[in-house]
C-alpha cells in the first residue's frame, strides 16, 4: 500500500463496535512522507455521526478535546507507526491544520475511533457522578486523605479489596471514595451489585468465589470483569462492557449472555486441563487463550466462527491442527507465543487469510517461524517474529519458568543464564530439603533468603528487575513449592523473601 500524505489531510473510518464513522487529521510529517517507513502525527477530530462524512463536512470540523477519565480539556496529539495505516480509511479532503502541539508520545497505532465512542459515553454519565469523579483525581495530585471505616485512606483511591469491604457495613460508606474504578472481592456480598449498579464510574470487577450459580450484572456499568468461580452456570453482561477474563475450574454449565451474543466482546479464559468452554457468544469478536498445553486448534471454529482476533500462549504449550485458523475468514490479529508442534506447511498463507493484518509469533520452532517470516513479509501491515527456538532448546526449558527472559531486550544474556543457574540451584536445594521433614520448615526459609540475594547481586550493577520481572521471580520460586508434598506456610515466607528484596 503506497500513500503519500500531506499536512492538513483528513480521513474517515467507521468505528467496529457503534458502526459510526470518525474523522482524524495529519498535523506533522517526517522527511519521508511514504506510507512504508514515515512516522506520522495525527489528532482525533470531533466528528462523530452514522452518515459518512463528505468535503462539505470539513468546514464543521474541529479538534476533539478530551475530557473523559483522566483528559482535563486536552486534544490527543499522537504519532503512529504508519506502517499500521487502516486499509478501510478513506480520504475526505485537505485543510488548515486544526490543531498544532509538538508530539511527545508514540501511541504506535492509527485510530479507530475509541476517543470519539469514549467521549459519547462520558457525555451520557450522571453529571454529579463525573464531578465527583474529577474531583477525586484532582485531590490524588494533593494526597488528601479522608476516613473511611475508621481508617485514613486517600481520598482518590481507586481500588477496594475483600480488607476494606469486610471493614463495612454499609455500602453508602463507599460513596466517600468516589474516585473508586475497580472492585476486587472473593466471596459473597449481597450489598455489592446493588452497588455496582448505582455507580458509573466503577467499571472493573474481579469476583472470585461469589457464591451465586447466576452473576446478574446487566444493570451494573462495568466495562472489565474477572470471573474465578466454578459454581457459576450463567452470567449475564452489561451491555457497555469490553472485556471478560475466566480463571480457574469453570462449571460445564457455564453460558455467558452478552448484548449481540459478544459481537463487542473480548474474551480471556485461563485453561484447565486444555478445556475450550462453550460459553455461548457465537459472534465473539476476541478471543484469547493462555495456559495452553496441548491444544487442539480445530475445536475453535464451531465455538467462536467470527473471530477477527485470536491470541494463544502456552507454558510452553504444544498446537494442532494450526490450519484450521484458516476457516476465521474475518481474523485481523493473529498472535502465538510460547507454542510448538507445527510446521511452516501447516501454517494458513497470506492468500488463507485474506484480511490478516497483525501478526505476531514469539517463542515458537525456528524452522517454521523462519519460513513464515518470509512468506508474510510486505503482506501485511505488521509482522513480528522473534525468539525462535530450537528443538534443543524446547527439551531444556520445558519446565523452566524464566524461559521467556531469553531473548528479551531488557534482560542481558548473562544475566539470563545466572537467574536460570540461579533458579535451578534452588530448586535442587529445595526437593533435597523436603526429604529432611525435621528440618525442612528452617532449611527452607534460608534457602528462600539465599534465592533473594542471589538476584539482589544481579540487578545491583545494572538494574533489570521491575515490577513484571519482579512477578516471575516470585512465580518461578512458588513454581518450586508447588513440586514440594508438604505442608509450607507461603505467605510467611514470601513475606520474608519481600523484605530482603531490593528491587
Amino acid at each position: 500500500m503506497n500513500i503519500t500524505f500531506n499536512i492538513g489531510d483528513v480521513y474517515t473510518l467507521q468505528e467496529r463496535i457503534t458502526k459510526k464513522w470518525f474523522a482524524f487529521q495529519i498535523i506533522q510529517l517526517d522527511e519521508q512522507r511514504s506510507v512504508n517507513d514515515a512516522n506520522v502525527v495525527f489528532i482525533d477530530l470531533d466528528y462523530w455521526n452514522e452518515r459518512k462524512p463528505m468535503a462539505d463536512d470539513l468546514k464543521n470540523m474541529h479538534a476533539l478535546y478530551l475530557n473523559h477519565h483522566f483528559w482535563d480539556n486536552e486534544v490527543n496529539v499522537c504519532r503512529a507507526g504508519s506502517r499500521w495505516f487502516p486499509s478501510k480509511a478513506e480520504f475526505i479532503g485537505n485543510i488548515p491544520v486544526l490543531y498544532f502541539e509538538e508530539c511527545k508520545s508514540v501511541c504506535g497505532k492509527w485510530p479507530v475511533g475509541l476517543q470519539q465512542r469514549l467521549t459519547e459515553k462520558w457525555q451520557q454519565l450522571p453529571k454529579n457522578q463525573v464531578t465527583a469523579y474529577k474531583q477525586a483525581l484532582y485531590e490524588w495530585k494533593k494526597n488528601e486523605s479522608l476516613l473511611f471505616a475508621d481508617e485514613e485512606v486517600r481520598r482518590s483511591l481507586w481500588r477496594v479489596n475483600d480488607k476494606m469491604l469486610d471493614a463495612i457495613e454499609d455500602y453508602r460508606e463507599l460513596d466517600k471514595l468516589q474516585g473508586l474504578s475497580r472492585v476486587e472481592t472473593t466471596r459473597y456480598r449481597p450489598q455489592l451489585i446493588p452497588f455496582l449498579e448505582r455507580r458509573w464510574l466503577i467499571r472493573e470487577l474481579s469476583w472470585a468465589h461469589c457464591g451465586q450459580k447466576v452473576l446478574d450484572l446487566r444493570n451494573t456499568h462495568v466495562e472489565k470483569l474477572e470471573v474465578t468461580d466454578p459454581d457459576v452456570e450463567e452470567i449475564h453482561l452489561p451491555q457497555g462492557i469490553l472485556n471478560v477474563t475466566l480463571k480457574g475450574n469453570l462449571s460445564a454449565h457455564l453460558r455467558i449472555y452478552a448484548h449481540d451474543d459478544g459481537y463487542s466482546l473480548a474474551l480471556e479464559v485461563e485453561l484447565q486441563n486444555d478445556h475450550l468452554p462453550n460459553v455461548g457468544l457465537p459472534k465473539l469478536m476476541k478471543l484469547v487463550l493462555q495456559n495452553i498445553k496441548n491444544l487442539d486448534l480445530a475445536t475453535i471454529l464451531p465455538l467462536y466462527p467470527n473471530l477477527i482476533w485470536l491470541g494463544l500462549s502456552g507454558h510452553p504449550g504444544i498446537i494442532s491442527n494450526v490450519s484450521s485458523v484458516k476457516q476465521l475468514k474475518e481474523l485481523e490479529t493473529l498472535l502465538i507465543n510460547d507454542l510448538f508442534g507445527f510446521s511452516a506447511d501447516e501454517f494458513p498463507s497470506p492468500a488463507d487469510l485474506t484480511n490478516l493484518q497483525w501478526l505476531w509469533l514469539q517463542s515458537v520452532p525456528a524452522e517454521a517461524g523462519k519460513v513464515i517470516k518470509r512468506l508474510y513479509k510486505n503482506k501485511i501491515q505488521d509482522l513480528l517474529v522473534h525468539k525462535l527456538r530450537s528443538d534443543e532448546w524446547l527439551q531444556e526449558n520445558m519446565n523452566n519458568p524464566l524461559r521467556h527472559w531469553d531473548g528479551s531486550e531488557f534482560i542481558p544474556k548473562s544475566k539470563y543464564n545466572k537467574a536460570v543457574a540461579l533458579w535451578k540451584d534452588t530448586r535442587h536445594k529445595i526437593l533435597e530439603a523436603a526429604k529432611e521433614p525435621n528440618t525442612f520448615p528452617e532449611t527452607i526459609l534460608s534457602i528462600g533468603s539465599d534465592y533473594i540475594e542471589g538476584f539482589n547481586k544481579l540487578d545491583h550493577r545494572s538494574q533489570f528487575i521491575e515490577t513484571e520481572e519482579r512477578e516471575d521471580i516470585y512465580n518461578a520460586f512458588e513454581s518450586i513449592l508447588d513440586e514440594v508434598e508438604k505442608k509450607i506456610d507461603r505467605q510467611s515466607l514470601l513475606n520474608i523473601m519481600d523484605e530482603k528484596r531490593e528491587w
